[in-house]
């Protein structure tokens, strides 16, 4: 939820510290009477689309959702249930947008991970993928096993048992404490590069630019200028997004190809 900005005027002398505790104090309430005031509303339309849904009014349900949205409040929940709505109502693009913003909060969901494999089976495009090679493929299994977050707490946990093990190596007095000393610490050091490694992958993952196409076929072009199409793709395609140039973006498909197209052929992730 994006946070209302709050202007305050700076003060100098003995009453800069004083003012500025009431300020932050007065900040952080007041922040949290507009977050109140702005997640009941919302909470309420969220669930009278529950509501909407469950009578069959996708539509309906739609428009409450999108309310929910619109108010700057979101979740994998409420992605969710929206990629359900725009997905009974045949509008599979919409859905696979939904549910791709859903599992970039939660990309372990298996119910956000069967839907979306269901809806990517009802659009046109279908592409040949080269498979990673076994070490990448490994890789990115292992970097999945936590979130960001939850990798850089392990990070953290291993950083610090580092540091207890290189004060044992000094404070150690014989050869073998130091040498098991060192080691230890240097093993702790691999496993914290590792941690860090995985965190930098679920940040690129979960921070790549892609988008959904929404336009029903589109042609790809070599340029941002209007020139001959290299190949054309259809509504509900996950493309990566490489560059931008005025109103063109250029695009990467999954088999590797890539082009330029409208912005208004997509919807960003």
């Amino acid at each position: 939820m994006a946070s209302t900005p709050l202007v305050h005027r700076s003060l100098s002398g003995a009453e800069t510290t004083f003012n500025q505790v009431k300020t932050d104090t007065m900040k952080k309430l007041t922040s949290l009477i507009i977050a109140i005031m702005l997640a009941i509303p919302a909470f309420s339309s969220f669930e009278k689309g529950n509501q909407q849904f469950i009578a069959g009014e996708y539509r309906e349900a739609i428009e409450s959702y999108m309310t929910v949205v619109g108010s700057g409040l979101v979740s994998a929940e409420l992605y969710f249930n929206l990629g359900n709505a725009f997905f009974r109502t045949g509008d599979f693009p919409r859905a696979i947008l939904f549910y791709e913003r859903a599992r970039r909060l939660s990309p372990k969901d298996e119910d956000i991970l069967m839907n979306l494999g269901i809806a990517n089976t009802r659009i046109t495009d279908r592409f040949e993928v080269m498979p990673d090679v076994f070490f990448v493929r490994w890789w990115k299994n292992f970097s999945e096993i936590f979130s960001r977050d939850g990798w850089a707490v392990v990070f953290l946990v291993l950083v610090f048992i580092s540091v207890l093990c290189l004060a044992w190596y000094f404070l150690s007095f014989t050869y073998d404490r130091k040498k098991l000393a060192f080691y230890t610490f240097l093993l702790f050091l691999i496993f914290s590069a590792t941690a860090l490694g995985s965190a930098i992958q679920q940040h690129r993952e979960q921070t790549r630019p892609t988008g959904i196409i929404m336009t029903n076929r589109v042609d790809v072009s070599s340029t941002p200028q209007i020139s001959r199409p290299q190949f054309t793709i259809h509504a509900g395609t996950k493309v990566d997004i490489l560059d931008e140039l005025g109103n063109y973006y250029r695009i990467r498909i999954p088999d590797g190809n890539t082009g330029w197209i409208s912005k208004n052929d997509l919807e960003v992730i």
